[in-house]
């Protein structure tokens, strides 16, 4: 493979580049100083301290450290990275950046506000984005828009995965993990000898082969019978490069990777209920006891109805009785759990990448250029089952158990307007309700979902310099097509057994520049940067709702289409200033684009496209012989349109509605530090800051006449922590003839947050904000203990004792507020988890 050329170093933007406190001796150059890592964020490559943008660099070893295997892990790991996985669906997960939120990541409509990149090749939806990837190499996270470079959908900021490329020569390298909860682990990547020689006949071919899998038993018990414990892992990841050197100018690789998760999903704990009424004066476990009550009087009278005695009040019991339960254990992560069905996902995703490049070397006044092309296919199937709370509503032999509270709510009004017919077997109403409950079930919640989706994607790239300018050229193209089938139940029987299913595409492509300018102005220490990007896309769609049978009627078919198309041009514009040797300084404004589009998981819910400008100031520093890393910028970003995700009932099923919630006038800081005080020691910290929530959010309106609208903009809450904290540290305590005796630690502390913007609802017409489920602050502590470069053979050995929150923090990730169906649910982070590596590098 050629020789990447060596770059001219530039004053260029704020790289905010923490080595994430790689191993000890990796993160050291010769004589003690901090090693700079290579980044293509450009798409050049060049160091993370000369690139123009607000970055953190992840090499192999500070991934391997923090145990990453996908996106989701990079939550609360790095200075403004948050975001949570979607319940009940896994390898689903939202990213957030600088309190830009991508929004619920199991809807196929919701483009994401982090684009992620796999090897160059844009990952299109959050469905299946945090899949596990086989030997990545580097992970680069840019904050801010990347409106230029990325284009539409990178609003809050990029995430960039880099796999290893293959080496040429015979290599192995094998892991086998061990842990607490039977967690299994086994790694093992390959690379061949090449073939064949560069500039010769069919030139020169190198290959690599990768395969990992991750397996652990339940982390919480299933009470119920027969189903399986909650949050189980069961993951593999294939991947095979090949590198094809024609000449010393042109090379082509290609990647092929494979995803798979076949596994039971978190415990969906309900922590709380929201009130019955409006006003909020009636709380769910003292309508079903007043209920009770009125059953009881009901069933004494001459003539009623059996099914009261036999059947309802047993059920009100039980229901009083897992709603107090619930009420008892609060919050906190439970150890065990209930389902009516076990919730479990199965994913199943393939990728394909074929990448060209061509120096063309020097092209008169073009300077030295590089032609590059990179074609990605990939495909998606996801399936998604089971319940999203932890309410056993299951029907004995007898036709009891824990209804859904309206269930039961239903029957006593239908019970209380029959009271004239009671002489009867039944009332008309209450045998349809009776019908519908012994048909469908009684239960809460229960998911059933089909997910498929392919997208193409092309790109191509002019990368050219010459003494004063470097510059990028492209043009991008891509497509894909979604299909959703979704039956969904959610207070059985009242909402039937409905069926959304959608069809959805995209259709975009985009030109775009960015040239950096050195003028040789204030003894060549300015540089100017300035990009400019325009988008054109198509999005359409075809909704069809099945009829839906309920106990009391039947909801006629929907179908409609709908088409839009959407234009954006987006811009950045850097100024950079090298006040010394080892400081850079930068002033920069990007703007940013999320594309509008039709959600499909509530009929006919088109939304706008969402902007955002941003101007960041910041420094970059190198200090004490380069032992000393200071980085740190300012920002402030003005949020137009946001894209913002509720939980609604519609068809039977509880679908995130997505509205365009207003504007966001936010400001925030990083600060990010790594020394090394010693030969031997590595210290890092980085600390980020968000202010700001909503400055306008939509009205909440009832349906009364006249409607009653509430305002929101006072309530609406931005879902990302204001404060958080990063701590690491990287030793060598001794080095031996048997090998060296390295540790790492790490502790990720943020504040509390809040799940969504908004919970809300309408009942009996009158519009109801309920109150936020904080999320708590977490302090989450890692460490690893190393006896590594053992000699063996022609290669080393390590072996690690590793652990995970190893204080148990009892943190919940995310909350769902059911609204008028009445639950609130959590779910939380892993306990202490922990256990032994061995490696083998060969």
């Amino acid at each position: 493979m050629q020789t990447p050329k060596t770059l001219s170093p530039r004053p260029l933007a704020l790289a905010i580049s923490l080595l994430a406190a790689p191993c000890a001796l990796p993160a050291l150059a010769q004589g003690g100083a901090l090693e700079e890592v290579v980044v293509t964020a450009q798409k050049r490559e060049e160091s993370s301290q000369d690139t123009p943008i607000s970055i953190s660099a992840l090499s192999a070893s500070a991934i391997e450290n923090r145990d990453i295997r996908n996106t989701e892990d990079l939550i609360g790991q790095l200075p403004g990275v948050g975001g949570f996985s979607a319940p009940g669906s896994r390898g689903a997960t939202s990213l957030a950046m600088r309190g830009v939120s991508g929004g619920s990541p199991a809807n196929l409509s919701l483009d994401p506000a982090v684009a992620q990149y796999l090897d160059g090749v844009y990952i299109g939806k959050l469905i299946g984005s945090s899949m596990d990837v086989a030997e990545i190499e580097r992970i680069e996270v840019l904050r801010g828009p990347q409106g230029t470079l990325y284009g539409r959908n990178s609003t809050a900021g990029a995430v960039n995965v880099i796999t290893r490329k293959p080496s040429g020569e015979f290599g192995l390298r094998a892991t086998a993990r061990a842990g607490n909860y039977n967690f299994r682990e086994f790694k093992l990547n390959m690379d061949l000898p090449s073939v064949g020689t560069v500039g010769q006949g069919l030139g020169e071919v190198a290959a690599s082969v990768g395969y990992q899998t991750r397996l652990r038993d339940g982390i919480y018990d299933n009470d119920s019978p027969g189903g399986g414990d909650f949050d189980e892992l069961d993951r593999q990841a294939w991947r095979a490069a090949i590198n094809w050197n024609i000449t010393d100018r042109l090379y082509v690789d290609y990647i092929y990777d494979h995803s798979e998760l076949d596994e039971n999903g978190s415990l969906q704990q309900v922590v709380g209920f929201t009130p019955v009424d409006a006003a909020g004066n009636v709380s769910r476990l003292q309508a079903l006891q007043g209920t009770l009550a009125a059953a009881q009087g009901w069933a004494a009278m001459p003539g009623a109805d059996p099914r009261i005695g036999q059947r309802w009040i047993p059920s009100l019991q039980q229901t009083i009785g897992a709603y107090q339960n619930a009420l008892a254990r609060g919050e906190g992560r439970a150890d065990d759990g209930l389902a009516d069905f076990t919730p479990t996902s199965n994913n199943d995703i393939d990728g394909h990448n074929l990448t060209v490049t061509w120096d063309a070397g020097e092209l008169g006044a073009l300077g030295e250029v590089t032609f590059k092309s990179i074609t990605g296919y990939r495909e998606l199937e996801t399936t998604v089952f089971g319940d999203i709370e932890d309410l056993d509503s299951r029907l004995d032999a007898n036709g009891v158990g824990a209804y859904s509270d309206l269930a039961h709510l239903t029957m006593a009004q239908i019970y209380g307007a029959e009271l004239g017919f009671l002489g009867t077997p039944s009332g008309a109403f209450a045998g349809m309700l009776w019908d519908g409950i012994d048909g469908i079930g009684a239960f809460h919640s229960k998911q059933n979902t089909f997910t498929g989706y392919e997208q193409f994607s092309q790109e191509l790239q002019v990368i050219g310099s010459t003494d004063r300018l470097e510059y990028v050229l492209g043009a991008y193209y891509f497509e894909d097509e979604g299909e959703y089938r979704r039956r969904a139940i959610f207070a059985a029987p009242l909402n039937g057994d409905g069926a959304q299913f959608y069809d959805n595409t995209t259709d975009a492509w985009a030109g775009f520049a960015q040239a950096t300018w050195t003028p040789g102005w204030l003894d060549e220490r300015l540089s100017l940067t300035a990009g400019i990007r325009y988008t054109e896309e198509e999005k359409s769609i075809d909704y069809d709702y099945k009829e839906n049978v309920t106990p009391f009627g039947v909801q006629p078919a929907r179908a409609v289409s709908r088409e839009e198309s959407f234009y954006n041009t987006s811009g950045t514009f850097t100024v950079a200033f090298q006040a010394t040797e080892g400081i850079n300084t930068f002033l920069r404004y990007a703007t940013g684009y999320r594309s509008g589009g039709f959600n499909g998981e509530v009929f006919d819910n088109p939304y706008d496209e969402e902007t955002i400008e941003q101007l960041e100031i910041g420094i970059k520093s190198d200090w004490w012989d380069r032992r000393l890393r200071i980085n740190g910028s300012l920002y402030t970003y003005t949020y137009e349109d946001l894209q913002v995700s509720q939980i609604k009932t519609d068809g039977g099923a509880a679908t995130s509605l997505i509205t365009n919630s207003g504007e966001a006038d936010r400001w925030g800081g990083e600060l990010e530090l790594l020394v090394a005080p010693i030969e031997d020691l590595v210290l890092g910290l980085s600390y980020s800051y968000i202010h700001g929530d909503f400055e306008k959010f939509p009205d909440l309106c009832g349906t009364n006449e006249p409607a009653t609208c509430l305002q929101t903009s006072n309530v609406a809450r931005r879902s990302t922590p204001n404060n958080q904290l990063n701590l690491t540290a990287d030793y060598v305590f001794a080095r031996t003839r048997f090998g060296d005796i390295t540790g790492y630690v790490q502790a990720n502390w943020q504040d509390q947050w809040y799940e969504a913007a908004l919970w809300t609802a309408v009942i009996e017409g009158e519009p109801v904000i309920y109150d936020h489920q904080v999320m708590d602050e977490r302090t989450v502590v890692d460490a690893r203990l190393n006896l590594e470069n053992i000699p063996l053979g022609n290669g080393s050995l390590r072996i690690t004792a590793w652990g995970k929150n190893l204080t148990d923090d009892d943190y919940p990730t995310f909350a769902i507020n059911f609204g008028s169906l009445g639950l609130i649910a959590e779910q939380y982070g892993p306990p202490r988890t922990y256990g032994l590596e061995v490696s083998y590098d060969y």
